[in-house]
C-alpha cells in the first residue's frame, strides 16, 4: 500500500476487483488505487477525460490498458447506484 494515495481509492481498488471478470492479483491493487485516484481527481477537477488522457492516467498508474473500458463501466455503473 501506497502512503500518498488515500484509503478511499484502495477501497474502490477492492470493490472493483471483487466485481470485475478480469482477475486483479494483490500486487495490481497500487496500480488501481493509483488510477482511481488520478480518474477521480479530473472529474473533481470537471478536467476533460478522453481515451488518450485515459491511456496517459493507465500507463502513470501502471495498470493494463485493457482495464480502462472495465473500470470506466464499473464507475457508471458504481455512479448509478
Amino acid at each position: 500500500m501506497s502512503n500518498n494515495i488515500p484509503l478511499k481509492y484502495y477501497d474502490m481498488a477492492e470493490e472493483y476487483a471483487e466485481e470485475t471478470a478480469l482477475p486483479v492479483n494483490e500486487a495490481e491493487l497500487d496500480s488501481l488505487a493509483h488510477y482511481f485516484q488520478l480518474l477521480l481527481t479530473r472529474l473533481a477537477n470537471n478536467e476533460e477525460i478522453s481515451e488518450e488522457a485515459q491511456g496517459e492516467m493507465a500507463a502513470e498508474a501502471g495498470i493494463k490498458v485493457e482495464r480502462i473500458d472495465d473500470i470506466a463501466n464499473f464507475l457508471n455503473q458504481w455512479g448509478n447506484e
